[in-house]
């Protein structure tokens, strides 16, 4: 059980990270180093110049079939008791939601600890608030 939550928070960390790494890399940065420290010192990557056509206007891209809470909540409540990720993304496809994401249930993953309307109520269970 305590591998499976460790499990669970290492992929929302990763999803965090990754969702950073991705708003920093349009966001033009220079190389800056902090002090060092006694043990290590952290340093920033440098951005990538993206041309203005290719950059997005300051959002991200959304599902064509609208936000990902509500349709989330749905499948949830259609069912009483909690369900996991896997088994939210198969009512979630049921319901013909279609997600902008190449990888679905990585996406859904990485979003559903802060998905408005939803609760974990048990390692990798999820029900509708």
């Amino acid at each position: 059980m305590e591998i499976q939550q460790r499990i669970e928070r290492l992929q929302e960390e990763l999803g965090n990270l990754l969702q950073a790494g991705a708003e920093t890399n349009s966001i033009p940065a220079t190389d800056v180093t902090t002090a060092p420290s006694e043990k290590s010192r952290v340093r920033r990557r440098k951005a990538v110049e993206v041309p203005a056509s290719e950059r997005s206007r300051g959002r991200r891209p959304t599902s064509p079939t609208g936000p990902l809470a509500p349709a989330v909540v749905k499948v949830l409540q259609s069912k009483d008791s909690p369900m996991s990720v896997s088994e939210i993304l198969e009512g979630l496809s049921s319901n013909g939601y279609k997600f902008a994401s190449p990888e679905p249930k990585k996406n859904l993953f990485a979003r559903i600890y802060r998905l408005k309307g939803v609760k974990q109520v048990g390692p990798g269970r999820f029900a509708a608030v």
